[in-house]
């Protein structure tokens, strides 16, 4: 049976959320609604890769849209089995699934709930987007999506790419930064400009460059700290920047976050297992779609398919 559901808390980073066979609704929910309320959201594109990238990122959740979307789309009763597979896999028995469907039939919605763990549960597909976010992020919290992070935060590892540009009475500095999320970043800083920023100082006109596109983004400073051998400034944006500049920069965190997700794909090695149409057994359980009562399907207990939007 499916587990209750109560919290289950990632404390300090929260968990990467993966979405497989995106539908365009959930897709643009992925990348917009859920990423503007700070949640890691990724859609792996290629199914094949999915493995791949869910060795990589353990203890995440990954959601699985039943529904039939394109031609490379799995039957429900294979993507029943691929996720038998990971749950059996000690390399991804960490993952949170869950599955979404806009069929929410009793024979379907038993078949996973009998067959598999499913953290997450079978979520409905609301034709209402206000809903099935709603829907959504009530899940993903309960499963600790956030944790203690309340802000999806990017590191830049590759200097000159990202950086302040600031001008204050001692001269000109570009300093590269360390990583930045949607309020605010930290920087590198030379010797001659530790101690020379107290925390609380404004600094209103500083010019932040993202991969070469200007943004201004007045500063507040909050500390200065050091880190191995590196002095780090940490700011905040200003309560005044604005709205389209934020958004910018969300934008460019998942840029960056998009990147180191797409190299943990390895498509010399993709996943080219033929998942069964039929219900794989196991020792343990299982409950075939045979075995469940057609009483218990008021619709039509013949079809465990999507019912298409």
């Amino acid at each position: 049976m499916a587990e209750e559901f109560v919290p289950r808390d990632n404390c300090v980073f929260g968990r990467k959320v993966f979405f497989i066979n995106a539908s365009f609704i959930i897709e643009q929910l992925a990348k917009g609604k859920l990423r503007d309320m700070e949640y890691e959201t990724y859609i792996i594109e290629d199914f094949r890769q999915a493995k791949n990238i869910l060795r990589k990122n353990p203890d995440s959740i990954c959601l699985v849209n039943l529904d039939h979307v394109g031609t490379d789309s799995l039957t429900v009763i294979q993507y029943l089995n691929f996720i038998l597979s990971c749950e059996e896999d000690e390399t991804l028995s960490s993952i949170f699934f869950g599955v979404l469907s806009v069929n929410t039939s009793p024979r379907q919605m038993n078949l996973f709930f009998y067959n598999l763990k499913l953290p997450c549960g079978y979520i409905p597909a609301s034709p209402d987007r206000e809903d099935f976010a709603e829907t959504l992020t009530c899940i993903l919290d309960v499963n600790g999506a956030k944790g203690r992070r309340q802000y999806v935060r990017a590191t830049c590892e590759v200097s000159g790419n990202a950086f302040i540009d600031m001008t204050i009475k001692i001269g000109n500095f570009k300093l590269p930064l360390v990583d930045f999320s949607s309020v605010g970043l930290a920087c590198k800083i030379p010797e001659k400009l530790c101690g020379v920023i107290p925390a609380n100082t404004n600094l209103p006109k500083v010019d932040l460059w993202l991969y070469g596109v200007k943004l201004p983004a007045p500063l507040v400073v909050l500390k200065e700290f050091k880190k191995g051998d590196i002095n780090v400034l940490v700011t905040l944006f200003s309560k005044n920047i604005a709205i389209e500049v934020r958004k910018k920069v969300r934008s460019y965190v998942f840029r960056i976050l998009e990147g180191y997700i797409d190299i943990q794909a390895d498509y010399s090695n993709p996943d080219d297992t033929e998942y069964p149409l039929e219900l794989a057994k196991k020792k343990d359980m299982v409950v075939n779609v045979d075995d469940l009562s057609a009483a218990e399907d008021p619709s039509n207990p013949g079809d465990l398919e999507e019912i298409s939007s």
